[in-house]
């Protein structure tokens, strides 16, 4: 009887919220402190950069040779940008060859734009309550964006 009775009681919603916020809390503490998240941290800088350079040069290309309108240059640039950092993050930073790649994929670039809408409205909330001028705006609001991009990736695109 006994058994039974403690099988079907059930914790309040409160006390199952604390316990996954305690779960979740101990494993970002764990992730923090562990070596090889770090050398994968780098790794994501070097392959954003990289990223950086060929949606920068694949914008340029797309603006003046091909004379494609600004803003399908930007989505065009974007693409090859996220394409270039998909392969390199998929293999390097996280080594994430055990799921099909089309999965990994397709969350890849739903985190990919997801961040940069979020970069885009930290960069307009800058200009707006700053001044600051566009450019460092930019640059200051994907810093701020980047460690959650990494989280995000990591946990969720490559669960890694």
């Amino acid at each position: 009887m006994s058994d039974e009775l403690t099988h079907t009681i059930e914790f309040p919603a409160t006390a199952r919220t604390a316990s996954r916020l305690t779960s979740l809390y101990r494993r970002l503490s764990y992730e923090v402190r562990h070596r090889e998240n770090h050398k994968q941290l780098m790794r994501f800088l070097v392959v954003g950069a990289s990223g950086y350079v060929v949606n920068t040069v694949c914008f340029w290309i797309f603006i003046h040779p091909i004379a494609f309108d600004y803003t399908l240059s930007f989505v065009a640039a974007f693409l090859c940008g996220s394409v270039n950092n998909f392969i390199w993050n998929r293999h390097w930073t996280f080594k994430a060859h055990d799921e099909h790649a089309a999965r990994q994929g397709i969350r890849f670039l739903i985190v990919q734009a997801s961040v940069a809408a979020c970069a885009y409205g930290v960069m307009v909330a800058l200009i707006a309550t700053t001044n600051i001028w566009k450019v460092p705006a930019d640059a200051l609001a994907w810093i701020i964006v980047t460690p959650v991009s990494f989280v995000v990736q990591k946990l969720w695109s490559f669960k890694a």
